[in-house]
């Protein structure tokens, strides 16, 4: 978005520049000011698009003085004149940061040009211009249809990147971005040599308990489960929703003991949480990459062993 805002910023500047020519403006004064504001308008391009960031920045800040600065300049040597071209400006700026930098800082750069356009009008149009003012109510006007309309496209956006990487019923991560992220962590573990633990959660007899109680209970125990989960395991380990009723969680820089023992308490906490219509378990596999499996697929597969092993030998259990 910068490198287009960048070039439009030029553009404008080269319109302002031959409109200035054609209206005779071509004084020594004049054409300095020419220069300077085709340089300035490259400011943009060259090191706004530089900073990637939703913020402002320094280079964000400098421009917003700077075009406040210009267009009050702009109106005040144009105040003997109900309508210039200059009015059009405003309306591109505003629409520039609103675009770059969201409603906020649009709705300060409306505020200190209004200031602006309200100052002229009262000292300069005694005739209170009502071009000035119909210019005012267009750019709040936009700030407030079009930034509602961006923040509506921003929050379908994000909404979007969220279920294309997690699981919509739980939250955690479905199982498609769980591939994508334990492909990095098994890179991290061929190159440094640490631990990497992985477990497989199953809830006991979830079939029957959605035949017994339905399943708007079933999908409440899964959202419970996972947030069980979530509360026990570290911020880097990662957690996603594997099939119906069961879970993975992936442990970077875990070794064996440790996973065992994450793996055994969440076992407990699960056991002893409150659910509605009866108790819930767990059972759980346990494999850990470069000891026992040297590659995902072995590892996925060795953990998914032990899972049954674990129901075979009664349920509720961790095996490894």
């Amino acid at each position: 978005m910068d490198f287009i805002i960048g070039r439009f910023r030029i553009a404008i500047a080269l319109f302002i520049i031959l409109v200035e020519l054609y209206q005779g403006n071509t004084n020594y004064i004049s054409i300095a000011g020419y220069v300077l504001l085709f340089l300035y308008s490259c400011l943009w391009l060259l090191f706004q698009t530089a900073n990637s960031s939703p913020q402002m920045g320094t280079w964000g800040y400098l421009h917003l003085s700077i075009d406040l600065l210009l267009m009050s300049t702009f109106t005040l040597l144009n105040s003997k004149v109900t309508t210039s071209y200059h009015d059009g400006l405003y309306i591109i700026l505003v629409l520039i940061y609103l675009m770059r930098f969201g409603k906020k800082v649009a709705i300060v750069f409306s505020l200190f040009a209004s200031a602006v356009i309200f100052f002229v009008c009262f000292s300069k149009h005694f005739e209170h211009n009502i071009a000035h003012y119909i210019l005012i109510g267009t750019l709040l006007t936009i700030i407030y249809f079009v930034g509602n309309i961006m923040d509506m496209e921003k929050s379908h956006r994000e909404k979007l990147a969220f279920l294309s990487t997690h699981d919509e019923l739980t939250g955690v991560y479905n199982f498609r971005h769980f591939q994508n992220l334990s492909v990095f962590e098994i890179d991290r573990v061929n190159r440094f040599q640490k631990p990497l633990s992985l477990a497989l959660f199953d809830i006991d007899d979830f079939k029957s308990f959605n035949d017994n109680f339905g399943h708007d209970a079933g999908n409440l125990v899964l959202k419970t489960v996972a947030k069980l989960i979530r509360e026990q395991i570290k911020e880097t380990d990662i957690l996603a929703r594997f099939g119906g009723e069961e879970f993975v969680l992936l442990m970077p820089e875990t070794d064996k003991t440790s996973a065992i023992n994450l793996a055994e308490n969440i076992i407990k906490v699960i056991s002893q949480h409150n659910f509605p219509n009866q108790r819930v378990t767990i059972s759980a596999g346990l494999a850990v990459y470069s000891q026992e499996a040297t590659t995902a697929n072995k590892l996925f597969k060795l953990a998914d062993d032990f899972l049954y092993q674990s129901k075979r030998e009664g349920k509720n259990c961790v095996r490894y």
